[in-house]
């Protein structure tokens, strides 16, 4: 029987030790570099490229996708986006539809989203199968609201005693007027939702045809015409929807305090725990007109790629252009992620808004209707 010699037999196997360990230290080093940098973008890759708009092309994320699709194609130097269309005003479906691609499907995938879609969640709606707390904003496009009526906000005795409700004008109690129901009730103005009303012309009238006694416009071109007109028939400016006043206001336009402003005014020691954080995330959301968003566990690389074609983009002329002519401001960078944040409310905050509103919606949906106030006897 033949032997091989043994210091040949050692010398093969510490050779190929060797060679694994090599092996492997490589493809170790190979995937930390994915890590750290990310794939490279490939052709396929690029034209799977998906943009879901939560909404139609007239909402304004349509509107919104429409501009900035052509740009952020060319910053990000790959094919034109596939822009995918949804229905529904508040952003729900295309939300929905966004998540279960991306459970269901390799293919890159982004979202431009309302704030309402965040709200929906945020109140609990059981439509909602996403969490917006899993993706990362690269862009947010904003304009926040202004109450208008003719309410005193100081809660006097008489108005105690009295019991009278705050009628405000919305198109949902559940919709983008959250923020002002929950203000006034954080007041002690008993708020009372009256549906209906989802455009500002039409929430004018219902001001001035008694039916309402607070309405909600945005901050948008139209906003000092509509200020004007009603200030002739006794209607003022009471509070913004807003944490800061928004920037930059024309000269010529008075705008009220902030709300929480308004609030530690009037109720310095008495304000309920946890609910004025909650109006501070409801109405950020509400103010977010489109929010470009990408998936939570989106390669970093890919993810500053992004941010970077974002910024570029909102710092073009042309959009600073459309922006400031809709009163409304693009945000990116750490703007755009502080401003994401605000809509997300930590978890004590949540849990009081939705107790809040647990609480509301059966009263106010067994309140009746409102009906016009009787005309005023002549004088």
């Amino acid at each position: 029987m033949m032997h091989r010699p043994h210091g040949l037999t050692l010398s093969r196997r510490l050779f190929l030790g060797g060679a694994l360990g090599s092996m492997a230290a490589a493809a170790t080093a190979h995937a930390a570099d994915d890590i750290l940098v990310g794939p490279a973008p490939t052709a396929t890759s690029d034209q799977t490229t998906k943009l879901i708009v939560a909404g139609s092309a007239e909402t304004p994320c349509g509107t919104w996708a429409t501009r900035l699709a052509p740009d952020m194609a060319k910053e990000l130097e790959q094919p034109p986006f596939d822009l995918t269309f949804t229905t529904g005003w508040d952003g729900v479906t295309g939300a929905n539809l966004f998540d279960a691609q991306e459970q269901l499907s390799s293919a890159s995938s982004t979202l431009l989203v309302p704030g309402t879609a965040l709200m929906a969640a945020m109140a609990g709606d059981s439509r909602v199968h996403y969490a917006y707390q899993r993706w990362s904003p690269v862009l947010t496009i904003c304009q926040p609201c202004v109450v208008v009526g003719h309410v005193s906000l100081h809660r006097s005795l008489g108005i105690i005693l009295s019991g009278k409700t705050t009628r405000v004008a919305v198109s949902t109690p559940t919709g983008p007027e959250l923020p002002t129901l929950l203000a006034f009730d954080l007041l002690a103005l008993r708020p009372l939702p009256v549906s209906g009303y989802a455009t500002p012309d039409d929430a004018m009238a219902a001001l001035t045809n008694g039916l309402v006694d607070a309405i909600q416009l945005p901050m948008d071109a139209a906003l000092k015409e509509r200020l004007d007109a009603l200030a002739t028939k006794g209607f003022i400016p009471l509070f913004l929807n807003t944490d800061a006043p928004p920037m930059p206001t024309p000269a010529d336009l008075a705008l009220p305090p902030p709300f929480l402003t308004i609030l530690q005014q009037e109720r310095r020691t008495s304000t309920p725990a946890f609910l004025p954080q909650a109006w501070q995330a409801i109405a950020s959301a509400a103010s977010l007109k489109a929010a470009l968003v990408l998936p939570l566990l989106t390669p970093p690389a890919k993810v500053a790629r992004w941010r970077h074609a974002a910024e570029t983009c909102a710092a073009r002329l042309n959009l600073q252009q459309i922006a400031l002519a809709n009163g409304q401001t693009v945000l990116s960078g750490t703007k755009c992620i502080a401003s994401y944040d605000m809509a997300t409310p930590d978890v004590n905050a949540g849990m009081a808004f939705r107790r809040w509103l647990a609480l509301n919606l059966p009263r106010w949906k067994s309140t009746p209707s409102a009906q016009p106030l009787p005309p005023a006897p002549a004088q």
